[in-house]
């Protein structure tokens, strides 16, 4: 069975699945976190130590535990680390940070950034939690005196996406483009425009020299 233990090991019928993960560990890195360790591991919770040596295949076997709170973090299904699909290319399944567009009469329409645009997620998460922070006042930024989970989500997320709803509104593809690399691509240029655009307000945005997030990451 899958959570079948022994002292924090993966056992059988598990072992055949071993020599997957580190493929899987590092491309996870490489993909979300342009093979940054250091973020990696403050995002995860993860030790970067035992996160350095999975990645470079000195760790084949990481336990249960470390599987999960990887898997837990980035919303992907621990059966990615070890077994793959029928029609798994190795790709990271598409999970990331939820949030909801405005929408006229009606519930807001749900986007899902993907991890692969870790930039983006890297402002919205941190955006989030500082302006969650503030005190609950008509004058706190973006929000306002919005305290309904949801609330704040449609509110962060028409704030962020401004830039593609404009140019969705202009004719361009903007947030109306497929999900594919060109998606992604868009994305992680929204995400590090919004790191420059925000430094003034949130200091806490703008990355450090070695590529971390000063303040560390949620």
């Amino acid at each position: 069975m899958l959570r079948e233990r022994r002292r924090g090991r993966l056992t059988a019928p598990l072992a055949d699945s071993l020599s997957r993960v580190t493929a899987r560990v590092r491309r996870l890195v490489d993909d979300v976190h342009d093979g940054n360790l250091i973020e990696a591991s403050a995002h995860a919770g993860v030790p970067y130590a035992r996160l350095r040596e999975i990645h470079a295949g000195r760790i084949r076997n990481p336990g249960v535990a470390t599987l999960e709170r990887l898997a837990v973090t980035y919303g992907l299904p621990i059966e990615w680390f070890l077994n793959g699909y029928a029609s798994d290319d190795g790709t990271i399944p598409l999970a990331g940070w939820a949030g909801f567009l405005p929408a006229t009469g009606g519930p807001g329409r749900r986007i899902v950034v993907p991890h692969a645009a870790w930039s983006l997620i890297r402002v919205l998460v941190q955006l989030e939690q500082r302006l969650r922070d503030l005190p609950a006042t008509p004058d706190r930024p973006i929000i306002g005196a919005t305290t309904d989970p949801r609330a704040i989500r449609e509110k962060l997320t028409a704030f962020i996406f401004q830039p593609l709803l404009a140019a969705t509104s202009a004719g361009c593809d903007g947030l109306d483009g497929k999900p594919g690399e060109r998606w992604v691509a868009m994305l992680g240029d929204l995400g590090r425009f919004w790191e420059r655009a925000l430094g003034d307000l949130f200091p806490d945005l703008v990355p450090s020299a070695s590529g971390t997030v000063l303040g560390g990451a949620a």
